[in-house]
């Protein structure tokens, strides 16, 4: 008697079922990293939307979405290394475009999601489904037998002559210096909609996923113009902010950090770095950035702290002969780092309207007197470099010369010390120059003089990339 054959699918079968009707499905079967998939509530929500935008991408319907995501949330594995093996397997004549700030970037997830395509585990979803013999750059690569594929590009790179049914711009900022820049808030716009919208197919999915930096980046921008065009693609925005009183813990992804993590990223960024980067909700600068009220006075500074002392030269003709000149402005300055939290110590700031002989004398005579463990860097760009070459021969057999590149603006290069001031983390060794100082502070940027400002600007950039031990840095106003 012949054995009757099971008409039931086997629990390989069901699951490879499953991971083809669910994005959250998929990734867990396919999963290639060493450390486990940790599944939170926007994980789930994410997949269930990517979920609905497949089905109407199949009934011939667009979807344009924005997911607002913070940093270290998993969000470019759930969209921009699953979702293009995923999509291609389901459509394998269809093309995917991925747009990031940086075509590195870009290469990198794209060689992710082509390391997906080839594992046993997708060919038990997707069989038959593999990489065309002339997919050998990670930038453009395509299924085989079909004419579908991936194309990852750097957003400002060359798009002519490729398209999307499904789209992907991620993390089109690369830094807070970025974000703060109208011109590359600008740049990074016009390639969105004059580059990466004009190639999407009839029917397509056009994905945006970014941790927000501003209200005025890509996706401020994006709101703003879907509300003043009804033709411009209607994005629906999904924001999943780190805390909110609605989730059980207080906070989005409990499974993976603790409520001291997301405490300490609160502190190190700040009001305005949290309403951003952890609330998704970018805010406008309100008031002086520097609040000055939590600045403590100490007597003495810990022991063992690498000082650093940072000039602000007020050198050309235009800062010293205006009704209210700017000063030459030095600030001595350490970080101490208390569980990888930053203090800022400030043991001296010196100030005044010098004349280049008087103040060259001062430079030298501070250099004298801070010690031979400290060396002086002076700003050497645009109409800086003289002084920068005046400086290292003043100081020539004395102490040795830096040149610098400040990084960004003024508001820029100061943002990194706004969360350590709100924070109450700024301590000021007691002295006659403690009051004009913290009034310089709170002022800023607002105020009549920044020199101080700068001045300890320039002496955390160097004191906190910890470059050489014992640096000093000139500046400029």
């Amino acid at each position: 008697m012949q054995a009757a054959t099971s008409t039931y699918p086997s629990l390989a079968e069901i699951n490879h079922e499953m991971a083809r009707r669910h994005h959250l499905e998929f990734m867990q079967l396919t999963w290639q990293r060493s450390d486990p998939f940790i599944v939170g509530r926007h994980t789930r929500a994410i997949c269930e939307r990517i979920d609905a935008a497949i089905a109407a991408y199949r009934r011939g319907e667009s979807t344009f979405l924005i997911t607002a995501v913070p940093f270290r949330h998993g969000k470019s594995d759930l969209i921009s290394r699953y979702l293009p093996p995923k999509f291609l397997g389901e459509f394998p004549d269809s093309d995917v475009m991925l747009a990031t700030y940086a075509a590195d970037l870009a290469d990198d997830l794209s060689r992710f999601a082509r390391r997906i395509v080839q594992s046993p585990e997708y060919q038990g979803v997707f069989p038959g489904i593999g990489l065309a013999g002339d997919s050998a750059a990670v930038s453009r690569w395509g299924i085989a037998g079909h004419t579908g594929g991936m194309a990852a590009i750097g957003l400002g790179g060359a798009m002519t002559g490729r398209g999307y049914s499904l789209g992907i711009v991620d993390d089109y900022l690369k830094n807070r210096q970025d974000a703060e820049s109208k011109v590359i808030r600008d740049r990074i716009w016009d390639s969105f909609t004059n580059d990466f919208l004009t190639r999407r197919a009839p029917e397509s999915i056009s994905i945006v996923l970014a941790t927000p930096w501003h209200t005025d980046d890509l996706i401020g921008r994006a709101i703003k113009a879907k509300a003043s065009n009804p033709l411009f693609p209607q994005f629906e925005v999904i924001r999943f902010p780190a805390f909110d009183d609605a989730y059980q813990t207080g906070t989005l992804f409990p499974e993976r950090f603790d409520r001291a993590w997301y405490d300490a990223q609160r502190a190190s960024l700040g009001t305005y770095g949290t309403a951003s980067l952890l609330q998704c909700d970018p805010q406008p600068r309100s008031g002086n950035m520097l609040k000055t009220d939590k600045v403590q006075i100490e007597a003495t500074a810990p022991d063992g702290l690498r000082w650093v002392r940072a000039w602000d030269l007020a050198s050309t003709v235009k800062e010293v002969i205006k009704s209210d000149p700017d000063y030459t402005a030095g600030c001595l300055m350490a970080v101490e780092y208390r569980d990888h939290v930053p203090h800022v110590w400030i043991k001296d700031v010196v100030r005044g309207r010098w004349e280049a002989p008087e103040r060259d004398r001062r430079i030298v005579q501070l250099a004298q007197m801070d010690g031979p463990g400290v060396r002086v860097g002076t700003e050497s760009v645009a109409g800086y470099k003289d002084t920068h070459t005046r400086i290292k021969e003043i100081l020539a057999g004395i102490r040795s010369v830096e040149a610098i590149v400040p990084a960004g603006d003024k508001l820029v290069r100061v943002s990194p010390l706004e969360p350590i001031f709100e924070a109450g983390n700024v301590h000021l060794l007691l002295g006659e120059w403690n009051q004009a100082f913290l009034q310089e502070c709170s002022e800023f940027p607002s105020g009549s003089h920044d020199d101080q400002v700068d001045a300890m600007s320039g002496a955390w950039e160097m004191a906190a990339r910890r470059r050489v031990p014992h640096v000093a840095y000139v500046g400029a106003a």
